[in-house]
């Protein structure tokens, strides 16, 4: 935000982290427009290309990719293509999608585009990943009141130089990350680790399906790294997560709005099959005690 945006930004919602994005725009005092379809839905390029118009005073759009708390996942070759339709900059949350599917940066020209280490690349928390495209950099070198931790300028001076980063870098993080990335190497590169995480989440999906579950989002637009699941009628999700608890599996609540109403299953890191299968035995053993 401090490094881009001066006055107005279009922050997309499909759900908390979204609105997240929206909250830390206002936290830099910068102008919030928000486009927030019904909750599981995704953003429609048409729609994003109608609040453009409307707005064309709004420097930047804001896109949370992947939306964990719906388990919703965003058209994002098509939207970043309406931003750019209208010479926009596009900032893209790919916190839990970077690493589980495809995401061509440069190819689409997404100006900001950052994620994490302990989501789909399986590591401990603590290290931020990112891309900052060349006209984001531009406009970072004349912005006033950026702060210096996250000044695009900052960094970008240390890579320069070849020292890294300009702070004590997450270490154990950076060698993990290394770790992460040669397994996938060594295994077939990216096509095998998406095809991984595409079969893992079918099997999740299917066993959800087999014990009369279904999920959240609307059907075509679900996330491939986390399913968003609808509790049974009459049954909280938190009990659902409590009762797996009791099994010996760590699945998650449902988040904000969502809460009671839904659990959720997440594929990211270092999960084997035979684990996911029994998961579904031991959810279906839940489910059939309620």
């Amino acid at each position: 935000m401090r490094n881009c945006i001066r006055k107005k930004i279009l922050c997309c919602i499909n759900g908390s982290f979204g609105e997240r994005f929206a909250e830390v725009a206002e936290a830099n005092g910068v102008t919030v427009v928000k486009l927030a379809p019904p909750l599981g839905e995704p953003i429609s390029a048409e729609g994003l290309h109608d609040m453009l118009s409307k707005n064309p005073d709004v420097e930047a759009v804001a896109l949370t990719h992947n939306e964990t708390s719906v388990g919703l996942i965003n058209p994002l070759r098509e939207l970043v293509a309406a931003v750019k339709k209208h010479d926009k900059l596009i900032f893209v949350d790919a916190v839990s999608s970077m690493g589980g599917t495809e995401i061509q940066v440069d190819d689409l020209g997404i100006d900001v585009c950052f994620s994490s280490s302990q989501k789909c690349f399986g590591v401990p928390p603590g290290l931020g990943i990112g891309s900052v495209s060349e006209h984001a950099m531009t406009l970072s070198a004349t912005a006033v009141n950026k702060g210096w931790y996250f000044d695009f300028k900052v960094w970008e001076e240390d890579q320069k130089k070849g020292r890294g980063t300009p702070v004590t870098p997450a270490i154990p993080q950076i060698a993990g990350l290394n770790t992460a990335l040669k397994m996938i190497e060594r295994n077939g590169g990216r096509k095998w680790y998406f095809d991984l995480y595409k079969e893992r989440n079918q099997r999740i999906r299917n066993g959800i399906e087999r014990h009369g579950l279904s999920t959240f989002p609307r059907k075509g637009s679900e996330s491939p790294t986390v399913n968003c699941i609808n509790a049974p009628e009459g049954v909280e999700g938190g009990t659902i997560y409590e009762k797996m608890r009791e099994k010996g599996f760590e699945l998650a609540e449902g988040y904000g709005p969502l809460k009671k109403r839904t659990f959720r299953i997440g594929n990211m890191g270092y999960i084997e099959m035979g684990n996911i299968n029994l998961m579904l035995n031991a959810l279906g053993d839940v489910i059939s005690s309620l």
